[in-house]
Formats: C-alpha cells, sequence, structure tokens
C-alpha cells in the first residue's frame, strides 16, 4: 500500500524551494544589512544547498506504508536551515514558522492516514 508522504510532505518541500530562490532574489535586491557583505553567487550556493537538502528530502520520503526512509528526517533539516535563513533576511522568520508548522502538520496527517490504512488492511 502506498504511503501519503509523499504527496503531503513533498509538496511542503517543494514550495520551499521557490521561496528559497525568491528570498536570495528579494536579500540581493534589497541590500538587506546583514546580507551588503554577501555576494550574489554566496546567497545562491546557500540558497542550492538547501534546495538540494530539500530534493534529496522529497527522494528519501517513505514510498510504501511502514517503510523507514530518512526523508523525513532531512525535511527537518530543511525547516530548521530555513528558519537560520532568517539571520540573513528577517522575514524569513515569519515564512520559516509557516512552513515548519506546515511541516509538522503534513508529517502528522501523513503518519496518522498510514497508521489508519494499516489498521483498515
Amino acid at each position: 500500500m502506498k504511503s501519503k508522504y509523499p504527496v503531503l510532505c513533498g509538496s511542503i518541500l517543494i514550495c520551499e524551494l521557490v521561496v528559497v530562490y525568491f528570498a536570495v532574489l528579494t536579500t540581493f535586491g534589497l541590500s538587506v544589512k546583514s546580507a551588503q557583505t554577501l555576494t550574489l553567487t554566496q546567497l545562491l550556493i546557500g540558497a542550492s544547498v538547501v534546495a538540494v537538502l530539500a530534493i534529496v528530502a522529497v527522494v528519501l520520503l517513505p514510498r510504501r506504508i511502514g517503510q523507514k526512509r530518512p526523508g523525513v528526517i532531512l525535511g527537518w533539516v530543511v525547516q530548521v536551515l530555513l528558519l537560520a535563513s532568517g539571520f540573513v533576511l528577517t522575514s524569513m522568520f515569519f515564512v520559516a514558522a509557516l512552513f515548519i508548522a506546515l511541516w509538522a502538520v503534513a508529517v502528522y496527517w501523513s503518519a496518522r492516514i498510514d497508521r489508519e490504512v494499516a489498521a483498515r488492511d
């Protein structure tokens, strides 16, 4: 039986990719005080690290009910990195808080749906 982790959690991580790159452009364009020492190359490298981790997390999400894979743990790492990006662009603290809440809900509901489906079978 297929797991619901890839659908719910994967969509959150993919949306974060878009937000991270828009945040890079915003940070570079606004010349935020803390980001004045950062070049566009450094910002893009940081965003690319987060993006690669998010993509790897999506690929490693459990595909079947009861399957143990490290995708959820990597997803939490992506959430922490997104929160840390708030030190470069302050508004990212708010964005990260929203995505952390969405991620926690997606992980909770995916696990709950999987448990209910497994119990039904």
